[in-house]
């Protein structure tokens, strides 16, 4: 799951090459999503805010969430 995450932010990351804030957001989120057990050892509230961040839809965020722990 981590690693389809990556994706979704890499592709974030192309298409905001010319949106300066959106562009350093997934920037962190990258940094994040290549520590190791990062949603782990975050609170739910922040990993959920990531994932909306990943575009990821409002009703899949907690299945995700739950096989990222």
């Amino acid at each position: 799951m981590i690693e389809k995450l990556k994706e979704l932010n890499n592709k974030i990351i192309l298409e905001n090459q010319d949106n300066v804030k959106e562009l350093e957001k997934q920037q962190i989120i990258s940094k994040i999503l290549n520590k190791e057990n990062s949603f782990t050892n975050m609170s739910i509230e922040y990993a959920y805010s990531i994932l909306r961040d990943l575009k990821i839809p409002e009703e899949q965020i907690k299945n995700v969430y739950e096989q990222l722990i």
